[in-house]
């Protein structure tokens, strides 16, 4: 089974060395608070063992299938509204979301299918009473490599790198995917950004009964703290980002200034032995007034069903076979290509072994 080839099997030494210096560290009774460090040097290498404890439970649930649900609302703004159901299937190198039709801003939306690998994403969208519509984005691997391949060559304009944004998923799209919520940041997964934004540990303390820890990184204008449980796995709890408004809201309520904060709040199953996955999720944006009473701009809310981790899933879940006579919109070229023409084209970024296309 493709669950027990090397790149999964190099997860299991570094989780095996970071149980192992890091047990001292968390209290023995399970309703306790994990011990706090008593000096910089302790400090430094709890941080350090906590984020190696978070990349490697992140290769605890190494596939799932299973469906989404999403909802958007603003208070106040009907017609801001949004909600898809969507079914996730992902491997360690492959996702695949088929959204059914939902609707968005009181209009419905058209279905629509991602398919993505390291070599990049394909979107399929599917308008009534029309063909299907293909859009390639190439991954920012797949440029590097293709870059880096032609280091000595002069790369037309067409083929420079583009920026992290514009290659990602539609953000909204990217939303129902529970594993992305928090889990990358800038392009960047989650223990890469807390090091990046040189988040310590502040404290620990109990959140929905579970003890954390209580991970702050200092902003010019705020902070940014990220609670981390230890009994889940080293998944994160709640994220918090406390700032100031950089402008004035549409109805001018909300002034350049007003102290705001954005807030991820996460619930979790265990499949298995150690394979945490999101079962529900509330992500909300709030302003706070001299009071500190917090009034809610947005809020977004995810739910799986029916998941099924860590179980072999077909290859073929991860392909399309795209019509002859079908033209797709590759970003990176910024026109159409026949279907001949993009896999002639594909081919050159095409990491082996991970296709988007079926082969004929």
């Amino acid at each position: 089974m493709f669950l027990l080839n090397v790149k999964a099997i190099r997860f299991v030494i570094p989780c095996f060395v970071f149980f192992a210096c890091f047990t001292t560290t968390f209290a023995q009774q399970e309703d306790a608070l994990p011990v706090l460090p008593q000096n910089a040097a302790d400090a430094e290498n709890d941080f350090n063992m906590i984020l190696l404890g978070m990349e490697n439970y992140d290769g605890a649930a190494l596939s799932g299938e299973g469906e989404c649900l999403y909802v958007f609302r603003q208070p106040g703004t009907p017609e801001a509204y949004s909600t898809w159901k969507a079914r996730l299937a992902f491997d360690p190198w492959h996702t695949r979301i088929e959204f059914e039709e939902g609707f968005s801003n009181n209009t419905q939306t058209p279905r629509a299918t991602l398919l993505s690998s390291p070599s990049g994403t394909l979107e399929i969208t599917y308008a009534k009473a029309e063909e299907p519509s293909y859009h390639f984005r190439r991954s920012l691997q797949a440029e590097n490599l293709l870059l880096k391949s032609r280091r000595n060559l002069q790369v037309s304009e067409n083929l420079q790198l583009k920026s992290q944004t514009e290659i990602e998923l539609g953000a909204s799209r990217d939303w129902v995917d529970p594993r992305r919520w928090l889990h990358s940041i800038d392009g960047r997964d989650l223990p890469t950004y807390l090091k990046a934004q040189n988040f310590r540990i502040l404290k620990s303390e109990f959140f929905n009964g579970f003890p954390c820890y209580v991970l702050e990184a200092k902003q010019e204008n705020g902070f940014e703290r990220i609670w981390v449980s230890p009994e889940l796995g080293l998944r994160y709890l709640q994220y918090e980002n406390r700032f100031l408004s950089a402008t004035v809201s549409a109805d001018g309520q909300i002034k350049k200034g007003t102290p705001s904060v954005r807030r991820i709040r996460l619930s979790y199953g265990l499949y298995g032995e150690d394979a945490w996955f999101v079962t529900n999720g509330i992500a909300e944006t709030l302003w706070i007034d001299a009071d500190g009473e917090e009034y809610l701009i947005n809020r977004a809310i995810i739910e799986t069903q029916n998941f099924i981790v860590n179980h072999e899933i077909p290859t073929a879940v991860f392909a399309v076979d795209i019509p002859g006579d079908a033209t797709i919109q590759v970003e990176a070229l910024d026109k159409k290509l026949s279907e001949a023409e993009f896999r002639q084209w594909y081919d050159e970024i095409h990491l082996e072994g991970i296709r988007l296309i079926k082969d004929r």
